[in-house]
This record gives structure tokens, sequence and C-alpha cells, in this order.
């Protein structure tokens, strides 16, 4: 309601500007000019349901990352100003409904928020575990929306007096999420940044396969290894979150976010490491909130200082360029909207996941969606796509093998920046 709320408001602006800059009343009175700005509103809104949608449905399938369906966007997006407000309420709507693949089948894109999930889920509260992850995601969203004309004033002075230091301060945070991982973390971290290097360099559209690989892949790998029976699932009401902590749980993300929008190739992974929450239920709020805070924030640099932050971003500036005020506040709302569809959705879809997970097999399941992992791979990179996506997954493999966080693998977009920087 809110996201709806936001575009009708935009629809009369857009309105109200339009016929006042074209002869005041004349068209303002002029039947055809209404009817022009109302299919223009029923197409931003059909783009951005569509959007919430395809972005359910990728959800649904673990290791179908967004990346894939941008670069399909880009190569057979018709209209680009409806295929940038269909991506923006797709990278929110993704984000969201990855909480059911986080939870019942251990596939998402970092290990930190699988833990806590696995263990409700594993007591048959796995239900319950997508609700806070959902909760975090939709009320993160709106949460940033709120703050987003102070992101507006403060990302350009943040971004002109952090530019001279950007290699030092992104340097430094590298070390400060890293390092507490030991050994084995920073391994994973190097391994991780010479394969990037070396994909980068080498592949054609590299950033599927690579991620692919080093994310979705390896997890879905784990998925053929492990055997574990899911128990019968409650849905049940009973797990709680103080308002201090979820409001705490949900500005940490947001704060969390923020800081990582000044460090290039650093995202919500990265993010939840900076935070230290010790309540299970206020980390699934946390790293709920960090995906769509992430699209917001990010979609606010893209507009404030013209930094493409995320594969659907880098998608929306190829298409459209950089965007004005009234473009920027629709794509915020084509955001929120597929955010608050897709936090629908999954609150009521949760119950017949977890009903279905029960009688359908995640091995069977897993090996399909990396089946279609390769084939993407192939189209979108060709066969060196295909090496890059089994190179990935072994270092994907190595990181839970270790016992560290897979988000050390990022280190394959933060070593060529700071390389980059240096």
């Amino acid at each position: 309601m809110i996201a709806f709320s936001i575009l009708f408001v935009v629809f009369f602006w857009y309105l109200k500007s339009y016929c006042y800059s074209n002869n005041f009343w004349t068209l303002y009175s002029s039947f055809s000019a209404i009817v022009l700005m109302f299919l223009n509103f029923l197409l931003i809104m059909f783009s951005a349901l569509l959007g919430a949608l395809v972005g359910i449905l990728a959800g649904l399938a673990p290791g179908f990352h967004t990346n894939l369906i941008a670069v399909f966007v880009l190569l057979f997006a018709g209209d680009a100003w409806s295929a940038s407000m269909f991506l923006a309420s797709l990278a929110a709507s993704r984000s969201v409904v990855d909480a059911l693949p986080t939870v019942f089948l251990g596939a998402s894109d970092d290990v930190l928020s699988i833990l806590p999930g696995h263990e409700l889920l594993l007591k048959g509260h796995g239900c319950e575990a997508v609700r806070f992850l959902v909760a975090g995601s939709f009320f993160g969203a709106v949460l940033s929306f709120i703050l987003a004309p102070a992101f507006l004033i403060a990302f350009p002075f943040l971004f002109s007096l952090s530019r001279p230091f950007i290699f030092w301060i992104l340097f430094s945070l590298v070390l400060a999420v890293v390092l507490p991982e030991g050994f084995f973390g920073v391994l994973v971290f190097i391994l991780s940044g010479f394969f990037g290097v070396l994909a980068l360099n080498s592949v054609r559209e590299p950033l599927f396969p690579m991620l692919s690989g080093l994310f979705g892949a390896s997890c879905l790998v784990l998925s053929l290894i492990d055997d574990v029976d899911v128990p019968p699932q409650y849905d049940s009401n009973i797990l709680r979150v103080s308002n201090f902590g979820l409001f705490s749980s949900l500005f940490s993300g947001v704060l969390a976010c923020c800081v990582m929008a000044l460090a290039p190739g650093l995202g919500p992974q990265q993010a939840a490491s900076l935070v230290r929450v010790k309540d299970r239920l206020e980390f699934l709020v946390l790293t709920g909130a960090l995906g769509t805070v992430d699209v917001v924030v990010s979609i606010v640099t893209f507009f404030s200082v013209g930094a493409t932050r995320n594969g659907a971003i880098v998608a929306i500036e190829s298409l459209v360029g950089m965007v004005d005020a009234r473009a920027f506040v629709v794509l915020l709302a084509c955001a929120l909207l597929g955010a608050s569809v897709s936090s629908i959705f999954v609150v009521w879809f949760s119950r017949f996941y977890s009903r279905l997970i029960e009688f359908v097999s995640i091995k069977w399941l897993s090996f399909a969606v990396i089946l279609l992992l390769v084939f993407s791979s192939l189209v979108i990179s060709g066969p060196l796509g295909v090496l890059v996506l089994f190179a990935g997954s072994a270092i994907g493999l190595l990181a839970p093998s270790c016992g560290v966080s897979r988000s050390n693998c990022m280190g394959c977009l933060l070593v060529p920046t700071l390389l980059f920087l240096f």
C-alpha cells in the first residue's frame, strides 16, 4: 500500500508538471493528456508487478542469481525505462524471496544467514525463521526508503570526502572483515582474489559464472553431499523479538549498508560481518534487512553520485544512463512495491513450501539447478564461463569446509578493486 500510494502521488505530480509545462490549463483539461498519464502510470505498475513476479520465481530456484536476469534483460529489453522499473522491483523482490531457499534448502548468497535458519528448521520452526527474515527485508526497505532524503544529502558529501582515501578505507574494511576469520579466512579471501583477477580479465561477462560458482553452485553441491532429513514443520507463532531488538537490528543493517556504500566491491555479505548480534532471531532480522536495504541504498548512490553497486543497477545504467529526480522516486517506489508484494507472498507460501520440501528430494532439485547454472554460464560466457563456474564452486566449497564464512569469497571483487585503486 505504501509503494502504491507513492506511485499514485508520482503519477499526479508528473501529470501536474506535464500539464503546466504545456500551455497550463489547456493540456490540464485535455482528456488525451490525462489518458496518456494514466497509461504511463499503468505501465509503471505493470513493470513493477512483473518484476516482483519474476523475482519471486527466481528466488524459489536457489542459485538463480539476479545478474543472470539482468543480462537477459539487457539482451532482449524493448523499452529501456520499463526494463529499468522491472529490474528495480526484481532486485528487491529476489532478495526477499531468498528467505525460502536460505532456510529450507541451505542455499543462499551467504552462509551467515543459513546457520541460524537451519537451526530453527531442524527444530520444526522453519516457517518462523522465514518470517523473521521477511520482517527484516520489508521493514528494512521501508526504513531505508524513509531515510532516503538523508542519504541524498549525506552521500555526495561523504563520497567527495572519502575519495582521496578510498583505497585505505577499503583496505581497512577488508582487514576488519577478513582478519577475525583467521588463517583460513585470509586464505579463502586471497584465493578468490586471484581467481577474480584472472576471471575478470579473460572471460566474456565474467560476473555471472564467477558469482554463481562462489555463492550459488557451491551451496547446491553441499546440498547434494549432505543427507539431512527435514523434520515436520509447525506453523506456530511462539518465537518473539522485542521492539528494541527489532529496531536496533534494522537500524544496524541500514547503517552497515551505508558504510559499505562508500567502498566499491563491498556488499550486504560484508555488512553482516561488521555487526555483532548475539540473539539468533535478531540476527535473522538483520540479515533479512541487508538485502533490501542494499537495493535501496544502491539506487540512492546511483542517483546521487553515479555509483553502481550491483548487477541490477549496472543494467539500469546501461539502459537509461543517469536518472532525474522523478525517475529516481519511481525506481525507489518500484523497489518498495517489489519488496511488499514478495513479502506477502513469502509469508503466505512458506507454510506450503515447508510441507512440499518434505516430499520433494532436495538432492534432485539441487542437481537440476546446478545443470541450469552450467547451461546459463555456457550461454552467457561461453566454454570459459563453465570453467570459471567450476573453479568458483571449488573455492566456494573450501570456505565452509574450513569453517569460515563464504563472504570471504568476495575477494574476487575486492582484490581487483584494490589493485585498480592502488
